[in-house]
């Protein structure tokens, strides 16, 4: 590394915290596994911390995507493994991009099919938008996960981390898109582990 990667460690560590911080509210811990009619409920009972939770993931994935390019152009800038490190940064920011967009479309939608009721559910507009947000969702499921697969293998190859923090970033990457395909879903909330472990192993050896 040609320069100190303590920042790129906090960043990785704050903004995954502080954005994910609210997955744990009491409201919402099981929205992601709830039935559909009870999921939109659960969300128009607490607009406000939907909202939140959704501005939280994208905080969350503006402060990862950034320090990912960073590891790139400012910890290994000028070694073999800027190129490849900048890849995965600019391939998580791509996927990234549509999340955010995903979770803009959410947090307005999803309270309105309150308002519509559960027999919207099945209405052609609503499965359009379904099959649009869920395709859309899919994509950054895949490049984020394939970025972090890669991620893991460049550090293991670069050096930098130890080596269960690169391994567990590949068995992460790979097991989403595993997850996916198998599933057609994944819990989002499991791809910001690895980075933020990653985050962890920076600041332990460079603070």
């Amino acid at each position: 590394m040609t320069q100190d990667p303590a920042f790129i460690g906090w960043l990785l560590v704050i903004g995954t915290i502080a954005g994910l911080a609210l997955v744990g509210h009491p409201a919402l811990i099981r929205i992601w596994t709830m039935p559909r009619e009870q999921h939109v409920a659960t969300v128009a009972a607490h607009p406000v911390v939907w909202a939140l939770l959704n501005a939280g993931f994208v905080f969350a994935t503006v402060t990862t995507a950034a320090a990912l390019v960073l590891l790139g152009t400012n910890a290994y800038a000028g070694t073999d493994w800027s190129g490849p490190l900048i890849a995965c940064g600019i391939t998580y920011t791509i996927g990234g991009s549509l999340w955010c967009a995903v979770l803009a479309a959410r947090t307005r939608t999803t309270p309105l099919l309150h308002d519509l009721g559960p027999e919207s559910f099945d209405r052609p507009p609503v499965r359009l938008l379904d099959a649009v947000t869920g395709g859309i969702y899919q994509a950054f499921v895949l490049l984020c996960s394939v970025a972090v697969a890669l991620l893991g293998v460049v550090l293991l190859l670069a050096g930098g981390v130890p080596v269960v923090v690169g391994v567990l970033a590949v068995l992460v990457g790979g097991g989403c898109v595993v997850w996916l395909l198998v599933a057609g879903d994944i819990i989002p909330a499991v791809l910001y582990l690895p980075t933020l472990l990653i985050g962890v192993a920076l600041l332990i050896e460079w603070t």
